[in-house]
């Protein structure tokens, strides 16, 4: 056996044999990162390809421990027994003395620890945490083979490309620790729950350890839930309070979000609700009202409530859904008075509930027609007074009173009668017996007036006769004539109509007429001329000629 034999069984037996308290001393927090790195499956070896390895076991360790352990040979990382034999093949720097202490690995510690931003690595296996965060306190390559101290860009992979970190994990070129401990914690805050459409919300977390202390230089990453998973928004860096901020994009949705720190540490969801823009607006017609509710943010088959308000009263008028534009028209019919329209947005996984209201006026009459059944008619009948409402634009107007006013020849206009417009604005009203003549006309409810309607009343005259000597007796009985009223005596010829007498009536409505009899057929008219209170009227009597 030569003295190169020699020297490999010497390095075969140093890596055998048991490290010391002070290399061991990391024991625990090296075999949670390498558990934490193995997320991928490793196809084990055929047990043929072990056992082929066989007798060159040691030839394969050998160039292992003169390959891979050169830079940390140089740099005294390597065990005790390891390091004196990497003294004398290759000329490394020799152990200290204290084979139980390594001062060289504690001020390599020690120097990454103090070194801020400083991104700490995987160990032999060069994997990551599950979660996609470097485990903290995890040996850093020596700079002849991983660069600087500092920020490491992304491991390539076999085939030269940068590894792309799972979703919702920070890359490798952002994570980074200040030093402390392990993540333990993090919280979740933001200004408000509810935010409107299009808008975006700033979110703010806070990463401490295991103890509450605030971590800074931490990478986080905040997260959305989407349909099947959690996914990435941003990547932040705790600042020196150990709080990161981002901000998010426009919300056109209710959303989760949360921040996620190594090692697999999560914040409590913070809740985003969506409030969707709800407008309503109404086209009033003279039956009908049409309310038009329009929402941004919504989606075609969300539904809507409608309601009505009048004095304090809810009703609720029905449901209906948005089309494609994100519109509901709704009919309903023209109210009576002014009330209010409330319609609601039905809350969804998507958004939250919305509503909108809308006070309509109903159209004031701007005209009312008037008409009677007659314009004269006899003392104590009765006639009947109609119209339709209309608007300014012509519309006919249900559901509006309308007032029967009579002014007399010597009163005020007063009321004597009403009603309400029907489906097509119109009206009927009987006046009451007409004892007088009298102007009737139409007012309705909100001040539009009618023109005056005359009504003339015709009182009744009866006329009796006979001869008497050389007299005629002719006796007059008026109904709607008042006392004192004129009465005129006529006699028709062959010349026509010839006044003879006239006289008035009495208080009970009566007057006498006595002129010379004649000798032939004599036919006598009376006659009532009109006053402000009455028509004219007349009525005629015929005596048969003497002998």
């Amino acid at each position: 056996m030569t003295a190169r034999d020699d020297q490999h069984d010497d390095l075969v037996r140093a890596l055998r044999a048991p490290g010391t308290a002070t290399e061991l001393a990391d024991q625990e927090r090296y075999v949670a990162a390498f558990r934490a790195a193995s997320t991928s499956r490793v196809r084990s070896l055929p047990r043929r390809a072990v056992g082929r390895l066989g007798a060159g076991g040691t030839a394969v360790v050998v160039t292992v421990a003169l390959s891979s352990g050169v830079a940390a040979a140089y740099t005294g990382h390597l065990p005790d027994p390891v390091q004196r034999l990497a003294h004398t093949v290759i000329g490394a720097p020799a152990p200290e003395a204290d084979p139980g202490h390594h001062p060289s690995a504690d001020a390599g510690r020690d120097h990454r620890r103090a070194t801020p931003g400083a991104t700490s690595t995987t160990g032999p296996t060069g994997a990551a945490g599950s979660d996609g965060l470097l485990p903290t306190g995890t040996p850093t390559a020596p700079a002849s083979v991983a660069g600087t101290t500092g920020t490491r860009a992304a491991q390539p992979t076999s085939t030269g490309a940068p590894q792309t970190p799972p979703d919702g994990q920070p890359s490798a070129s952002t994570t980074g620790s200040s030093g402390g401990g392990a993540a333990a914690a993090m919280s979740m805050s933001a200004p408000t729950h509810r935010v409107g459409v299009g808008q975006t919300i700033g979110l703010t977390g806070l990463v401490t350890d295991a103890s509450g202390a605030a971590l800074p230089g931490r990478a986080v990453v905040l997260q959305a839930r989407g349909p099947l998973r959690w996914r990435r928004v941003t990547e932040a860096i705790s600042d020196s309070s150990g709080a990161a901020s981002a901000t998010t994009a426009a919300i056109t949705r209710s959303t989760r979000f949360r921040w996620r720190a190594a090692p697999g540490v999560t914040s409590t969801p913070w809740i985003v609700r969506m409030v969707p823009t709800l407008t309503l607006s109404a086209q009033v017609g003279g039956t009908t009202t049409t309310l038009t509710a329009t929402a941004d943010g919504a989606v075609a088959g969300d539904r809507v409530r409608v309601f009505a308000r009048v004095g304090g009263r809810i009703t609720a008028l029905g449901r209906h859904r948005l089309d494609a534009s994100g519109t509901a028209h709704v009919a309903v019919r023209t109210p009576r008075r002014r009330t209010t329209y409330v319609v609601r947005l039905v809350a969804t996984p998507r958004h939250t509930a919305a509503r909108a209201r809308v006070q309509v006026t109903p159209p004031e009459p701007a005209s009312v027609s008037v008409a009677g059944s007659a314009s004269r008619v006899s003392t104590g009948a009765t006639a009947a007074i109609s119209g339709t409402v209309t608007s300014v634009s012509g519309a006919v107007l249900p559901g509006h009173t309308v007032v029967l006013l009579r002014r007399g020849p010597a009163t005020r206009w007063r009321r004597v009668g009403h009603a309400v417009s029907d489906s097509a604005g119109h009206v009927t009203i009987p006046t009451p017996a007409i004892s007088a003549t009298a102007r009737f006309r139409l007012h309705t409810d909100h001040g539009a007036r009618s023109a005056s309607w005359r009504i003339v009343a015709v009182p009744s005259v009866a006329v009796a006769a006979q001869r008497d000597g050389s007299r005629v007796s002719i006796a007059v009985t008026t109904t709607g004539a008042r006392a004192g009223d004129t009465v005129v005596l006529f006699r028709v010829g062959a010349a026509g109509r010839v006044r003879l007498q006239h006289t008035t009536v009495s208080a009970e409505g009566r007057a006498a007429f006595s002129p010379r009899a004649r000798a032939t057929r004599t036919t006598y008219v009376v006659r009532l001329p009109a006053t402000r209170f009455h028509g004219a009227a007349g009525a005629s009597v015929t005596v048969p000629a003497s002998g």
